[in-house]
């Protein structure tokens, strides 16, 4: 029988504790790698984490398990953890199927919108033009403004599947893509205007031809990027 007026230990505050280490370690390290503290093909000592986390290994280990199964790390047996490398090839087909489902969300979003919610939007997108000369930064305004623009999508199961798109390239998104293809920065001003003012007239139906045309240069612009890539690495070879 527990004790009640001693404060007894629960049989929970364990679990709890430990969830709450492997969340806090979760969290950090998947920020750490969305911003490119470590990049793609760096090795995660889990020692040296714990060290810098003031933890224990054990809830690194369990956080960097959960980071495998957000397709961020891969665990090598008797070897250790490594940021995932994700390839332009990757990259392309992730983004594909993260603006389909954003014109939908877009679209689907179109009725809840309020003025206030717009106006987040628009705030977004100025941030975005003050932000043309950093690619890195322009690529994260870029986000937040998609984000704002499908946030009153009443499926939250889509919602969170296209954040959870934008993380698995964002290894590219945030740190090399508009590097890459610096002329899709203009461009993508451009249609996340039309995108805009279609919300605000009141034109959702109109949304599909804004999509389908930021898909066709977003995808040739990856497709120009892999083969430059493939270029490269022929004459490295040679």
């Amino acid at each position: 029988m527990s004790e009640v007026m001693g404060q007894p230990k629960s049989a929970s505050a364990e679990p709890l504790d430990r969830f709450s280490k492997t969340n806090h370690a979760y969290t950090i390290l998947r920020s750490q790698i969305l911003d490119g503290v470590y990049l793609p093909g760096d090795w995660l000592r889990m020692s040296r984490i714990a060290a810098s986390l003031k933890l224990s290994e054990m809830p690194v280990r369990e956080a960097l398990r959960l980071l495998e199964k957000d397709g961020l790390v891969v665990m090598h047996l008797h070897r250790g953890a490594q940021v995932a490398a994700l390839s332009f090839e990757r990259a392309l087909e992730i983004t594909e199927v993260r603006m389909h489902l954003e014109y939908w969300a877009a679209f689907e979003s179109a009725s809840y919108h309020t003025q206030h919610s717009l106006d987040a939007a628009e705030a977004a997108l100025k941030r975005m033009d003050i932000a043309v000369d950093d690619p890195v930064v322009f690529a994260i305004r870029n986000r937040e403004f998609a984000t704002a623009i499908y946030a009153k999508c009443p499926n939250t199961f889509m919602r969170e599947h296209i954040q959870h798109l934008w993380d698995l390239g964002w290894q590219y998104s945030s740190t090399s893509v508009f590097n890459v293809m610096r002329h899709r920065i203009e461009d993508s001003l451009v249609e996340n205007r039309q995108i805009l003012a279609l919300l605000r007239d009141g034109q959702p139906e109109a949304l599909q031809a804004v999509f389908d045309a930021r898909l066709h240069k977003s995808s040739a612009a990856w497709k120009a990027a892999i083969q430059r890539s493939r270029q490269s690495g022929s004459k490295r070879a040679d």
